[in-house]
């Protein structure tokens, strides 16, 4: 069982109880909404971050809802026509924002178009009241639940964003491996086009967690520059295996000396070695990890006088250009690893 799921569930349960708790406490007039918000804000949000984000949309959302509300009941007293031209208007603008594209408007704008919906139809005598105890009790619903998920067995996307990105490495570590040195073997595998979904979704995965990472407020800053670059380096090095491996297959074709064969696994093995050790090494250890060199893949070049055919020779700089930047980009990612 997932241990972040459990301990997630677990707190939802805990600030269901909590709003319950106060519901007999407090006679509120709706007090289903306290339990709804909860519910709505802390559900699918495993991560501090996401929670509040969530909360702090639902409350922009209700507080915009509830204003335009008390414009219409008080200037036009809630008759038919000032209700059906509010709900019309604001289904208008808040849907054209919700559909922007951004994923901040998109639930900002469900939640202003709804609010406003609830409170207009929501009884026939609709009053001041009647958005006052929806705003009021939305906003205890969301200040338990995003606090509840500040303070209770706290989920911080920081630490998940790390395993992430040490998730991803091992990836791109086993994608090298069955595109380029198995390939070379000329050994069959399993269909490496699946690896390379997964490291994209993990690529994707890691932009999620760093949003709701700068959106935690405790704890040490998150980094956005730094990550940018981090994500960046990951990029450019599945980029580059996959640019590789189709001139290493084309070269197939070409007639290579042992030399030369020799020259590529021993190039291979160095970039499986380098990123096997920054998947497994603390910040501190990758500081003295060994970088692959490209002094035998370099070699490639003066041995290929012997291939006169133009062809071949273009997929041969092809490759060595690549393995330049994968060499760059994980001296790189080991640099902003340590700092």
């Amino acid at each position: 069982m997932n241990s972040e799921r459990l301990i997630h569930s677990i707190k939802t349960a805990i600030a269901v109880a909590i709003g319950f708790s106060l519901t007999r406490i407090v006679s509120f007039a709706y007090a289903q909404w306290i339990i709804i918000t909860i519910l709505v804000v802390m559900c699918a949000q495993i991560y501090v971050g996401g929670a509040l984000q969530k909360g702090y949309l639902r409350f922009l959302g209700t507080l915009c809802g509830c204003c335009i509300a008390i414009v219409v009941i008080e200037l036009f007293h809630s008759s038919w026509l000032s209700v059906c031209l509010a709900l019309v208007i604001a289904s208008f603008t808040f849907s054209y924002i919700a559909t922007s594209g951004k994923e901040n408007l998109s639930y900002f704008g469900t939640m202003g178009a709804v609010t406003l919906a609830i409170i207009l139809l929501g009884k026939s005598d609709s009053s001041l009241n009647y958005a006052a105890s929806r705003f009021l009790e939305i906003s205890v619903g969301i200040l338990i639940a995003t606090l509840v998920s500040q303070f209770v067995f706290p989920i911080h996307a920081k630490k998940q964003l790390r395993k992430s990105q040490i998730e991803t490495v091992i990836k791109l570590r086993d994608f090298y491996n069955q595109t380029l040195v198995m390939g070379l073997a000329e050994v069959q595998t399993v269909d490496h086009h699946d690896l390379d979904e997964e490291i994209v979704k993990l690529l994707l995965k890691q932009r999620q967690l760093a949003k709701d990472s700068g959106r935690e407020p405790l704890g040490v800053a998150f980094n956005v520059d730094h990550f940018t670059q981090s994500l960046f380096c990951e990029r450019q090095i599945l980029r580059a295996i996959n640019f590789m491996h189709v001139a290493q297959d084309k070269l197939g074709t070409a007639t290579l000396s042992d030399k030369m064969n020799l020259l590529l696994k021993t190039f291979h093995e160095e970039v499986l070695m380098a990123l096997d050790a920054m998947a497994k090494s603390t910040p501190e250890k990758v500081k003295f990890f060994k970088l692959p060199s490209l002094e035998a893949i370099q070699h490639l070049r003066a041995d290929s006088k012997e291939m006169l055919v133009l062809q071949p020779i273009l997929y041969l700089d092809a490759l060595i250009f690549n393995a330049e930047i994968i060499v760059e980009n994980i001296a790189l990612l080991a640099k902003l690893y340590i700092e």
